[in-house]
């Protein structure tokens, strides 16, 4: 995360995606907070249908970008109960 001095904060999402056979994985990896974040997503071709690289891959990354939010929802819980002493509730509007 790098700040830009006008309030503005940027991060990067990197993600590599790797394909083996009929199986598709995608790593997104994030770095927040003194923090390093790899979600995870997988697909596979089911066999009844056409092999269509890019949806392989466009659906691993999605997973992967889900589950780096997901990460991402869990540790900001943690932090405003830590900050708070109140449970969290309604982050997920």
């Amino acid at each position: 995360m790098t700040g830009e001095g006008d309030g503005t904060k940027t991060c990067q999402v990197d993600v590599v995606v790797e394909e083996h056979e009929e199986r598709t994985r995608a790593k997104a990896r994030l770095a927040w907070a003194g923090r390093d974040f790899v979600g995870v997503g997988l697909a596979r071709l089911d066999p009844a249908d056409e092999p269509v690289a890019r949806i392989g891959d466009e659906l691993a990354i999605a997973r992967a970008l889900s589950d780096l939010s997901n990460q991402l929802m869990a540790l900001t819980s943690t932090d405003i109960q830590s900050s708070t002493h109140q449970p969290v509730t309604g982050l997920h509007r």
